[in-house]
């Protein structure tokens, strides 16, 4: 059944291509259409591309409305520039800034100097070194005897000289110009009473001030070690012998108010160790011993607090005589 298939398609495919050669070979007349043309096909005329509307331009978006200003306390109206200035606040404006910080209204233009070049301490100053001279009524007491409780106790005085180193500790700025609010810094120096005594004394001092002025009121306080430098020995063969003593550390301490750095009233005291061994024979011991007193302390420099402390001690020496 294949090869008949076979046979057909061949015959009918050699038909086909003897009537292709025929129809080649046949001269072409007027009327018959040529074999194999391509018969034109009539189209519509399409119509011209139009080109798009322009775009209608969008209507702008309504601004939001303002929001309404929110009251945020205190604000500054600042003036506008001109051709020769910059732009500033109006003075009532600075005013209330400055007191808003607690800052001064009108604060200076000018630097106050101190005098005799910071000698004198004084709020202006920085780092200073300073003399004082101190004379006070003191109440003094001394064991009597290591060997049994008893106590001397008798009205005197004292006069004391330290070398004070005057450290900044607190400062502040007002304006362009600084000051010193607190010093704090070493001392040292020599303490006389009646009876020749004389004790060293070493430790720390401070004042603070309470204003900016040149007699601004002020706190003083200091606080030392003392120990014995000069001294009376009682003896019951040679009687009071004075020389110099090597005694066991003490202390002293004090504080007072006043004006600026010429001078201030002063409440202190002074404790004096005991040196009672039972090693060493009576005649070479220490009693315990002190002082409460009250009195000025003053800046050298001016010429009064070294007067009088220089007055004191001859008063002293020569009207006192101790238990």
């Amino acid at each position: 059944m294949i090869g008949a298939s076979f046979v057909h398609g061949a015959v009918h495919g050699a038909a086909h291509g003897a009537a292709l050669v025929a129809a080649l070979a046949a001269p072409a007349g007027r009327d018959a259409p040529p074999p194999f043309l391509p018969v034109p096909v009539e189209r519509e005329a399409e119509a011209p591309l139009e080109a798009p509307p322009p775009a209608e331009p969008e209507a702008p978006a309504e601004a939001a409305p303002a929001a309404a200003p929110v009251d945020e306390g205190e604000m500054l109206d600042v003036i506008p520039a001109t051709a020769d200035s910059r732009p500033y606040a109006k003075p009532e404006d600075l005013a209330a800034l400055r007191r808003r910080h607690g800052l001064d209204p009108s604060p200076p233009t000018t630097a106050r100097t101190a005098r005799w070049k910071c000698w004198i301490a004084d709020p202006t100053c920085g780092f200073s070194v300073e003399v004082n001279a101190t004379s006070a009524y003191a109440y003094r007491l001394r064991q009597g005897s290591v060997e049994r409780p008893e106590s001397l106790a008798w009205s005197s005085a004292r006069v004391q000289y330290d070398l004070w180193i005057n450290i900044p500790a607190v400062v502040e700025t007002h304006g362009k110009f600084r000051y010193t609010r607190m010093t704090l810094g070493p001392k040292g120096g020599v303490i006389a009473s009646d009876d020749r005594s004389m004790w060293g004394n070493f430790g720390v001092a401070g004042r603070y001030w309470f204003g900016r002025g040149r007699l601004a009121p002020t706190l003083e306080f200091s606080g030392a070690l003392a120990f014995m430098l000069y001294g009376g020995e009682r003896r019951m063969d040679t009687g009071t012998t004075y020389h110099s003593l090597r005694s066991p550390i003490g202390i002293t301490a004090d504080v007072g108010v006043g004006l600026g750095g010429y001078g201030a009233l002063i409440l202190g005291g002074q404790y004096d160790a005991a040196l009672a061994r039972e090693d060493i024979g009576d005649a070479f011991r220490i009693p315990a011993g002190g002082m409460f007193f009250i009195g000025f302390r003053g800046n050298i420099a001016w010429g009064a607090p070294a007067a009088i402390a220089v007055a004191t001690h001859a008063t002293v020496l020569r009207a006192v005589t101790p238990p």
